[in-house]
């Protein structure tokens, strides 16, 4: 017989996926329903990186530690029910793109918020391999990556198994979590929340010579798959017109690999997708302000692994308990009149 939802979620991206699943775990059901659309949504090519001291400034935010705390523990009970792997709990090491970023980071190391976070570069890994600044890096610790196809894949599966997944299209006028990424600005009732789309390229690369097993940063990122291939990116083109990877982000790319690396590198792979962007890194969500059976959960952006766990929780919590929710990522004071 049909499932009768608890919710129904627009969108079986990382943010649709991660609410579904987290309402199943307090006992309610979720139904999710997936446009399955010819171009991929940013979720599928995403590398998944979690990384607490992010950007150009090597900024630590406020609530890292309870990002974090929530991300382990849902992807990991997630991993435990699909009996697959997704999280991998891994070091990053952070090198410093010039002078300035170096000078910068001592600074940030008198803040003891950080020692938690990250200790130094071993002294037996070798950055010989790649131009980098002077001044070294660091390590961040309590960090990984989670493999977002994956994760997604797993879910769409234990969520077919239940009845819980449909193809096709919610209709505007029916109540909804609408988890629809950049998309959003077409489709649904929360047209008006500023969700902004932004391009992002990542390479596959095969580097034979290089032989890195550990995911490096440096203003990019390069992660190692095996096999000598790495994903590398990611850039951001504002306001795209299109999906399809973009001249300007293999140009982009391009002039990294080539600035960085010391060794030969032959593009095997390129992606692009979409995401979603939001308000100063954090999400958008709640129920419309005239219209309370309609809740957005949207605006991710790069950092979706890390933050859809916590945000999903405080949505539920919200829904579930009446407990208020952050004004930093209330969506409907962009919907008020």
């Amino acid at each position: 017989s049909a499932l009768r939802p608890d919710y129904l979620v627009a969108g079986q991206g990382l943010a649709g996926t991660v609410f579904a699943l987290s309402a199943w775990q307090r006992g309610r059901i979720a139904v999710v329903i997936d446009p399955e659309e010819a171009t991929p949504n940013c979720s599928w090519t995403a590398a998944g990186l979690m990384n607490p001291i992010s950007g150009p400034r090597l900024a630590l935010g406020e609530d890292e530690e309870s990002f974090w705390t929530a991300a382990r523990a849902f992807y990991r009970h997630w991993e435990a029910e699909f009996g697959a792997r997704c999280l991998e709990e891994r070091p990053i090491f952070r090198l410093f793109t010039d002078a300035e970023q170096a000078a910068q980071w001592a600074k940030r190391t008198n803040d003891p918020r950080y020692a938690p976070w990250y200790e130094p570069l071993p002294v037996e890994w070798d950055p010989s391999r790649y131009r980098c600044a002077p001044g070294g890096g660091f390590v961040t610790k309590r960090c990984g990556r989670l493999d977002v196809a994956g994760f997604l894949d797993a879910a769409r599966q234990w969520l077919r198994d239940r009845g819980a997944y449909r193809q096709g299209r919610v209709d505007p006028d029916q109540g909804a979590v609408w988890c629809l990424g950049f998309r959003s600005r077409e489709q649904g009732p929360f047209q008006n929340v500023p969700v902004r789309p932004a391009r992002g390229t990542i390479f596959t690369i095969r580097a034979p010579d290089l032989r890195e097993t550990q995911i490096v940063h440096a203003g990019k990122w390069l992660v190692p798959i095996g096999e000598d291939l790495y994903r590398t990116g990611s850039t951001y083109e504002w306001e795209p017109l299109d999906v399809r990877p973009s001249e300007q982000g293999r140009a982009e790319l391009t002039r990294f690999l080539n600035g960085f690396l010391r060794c030969d590198w032959e593009l095997v792979q390129e992606d692009a997708g979409i995401r979603p962007m939001a308000n100063r890194g954090r999400p958008f969500l709640g129920r419309h302000p005239d219209r309370p059976e309609q809740i957005l959960f949207n605006g991710l952006g790069s950092r979706g692994s890390l933050l859809a766990p916590f945000y999903a929780g405080h949505l539920l919590d919200h829904l579930e308990r009446d407990t208020p929710l952050d004004p930093r990522v209330d969506a409907g004071r962009f919907l008020l009149a």
